[in-house]
């Protein structure tokens, strides 16, 4: 597949993503929940983990290869997988 392809699917995908999100943003936000809690900060940190997850299966669980995919630092990728593993989100 070309660049341009890949660019032109990967465009495709976010937004989708970005449509789902949106339907889904919307039902927890009329979900009434608890208003002191910060929802944005709340489903980052979800779709952190999930982009995180999906880094380490894609490469195999080699981190190295995994933040270059995130397009982050290898200490920083260690450090989220550390705090993943101690809390529940």
């Amino acid at each position: 597949m070309s660049d341009s392809a890949d660019s032109k699917e990967t465009g495709k995908l976010y937004q989708s993503l970005e449509m789902r999100l949106d339907s889904i943003a919307e039902k927890i936000l009329l979900s009434k929940p608890n208003y002191k809690e910060n929802i944005v900060l709340e489903v980052q940190k979800i779709i952190e983990k999930i982009f995180v997850n999906a880094a380490m299966k894609a490469s195999k669980n080699n981190v190295s290869r995994a933040a270059k995919l995130l397009g982050i630092n290898r200490n920083t990728l260690s450090k989220k997988i550390k705090e993943y593993q101690k809390k529940k989100y």
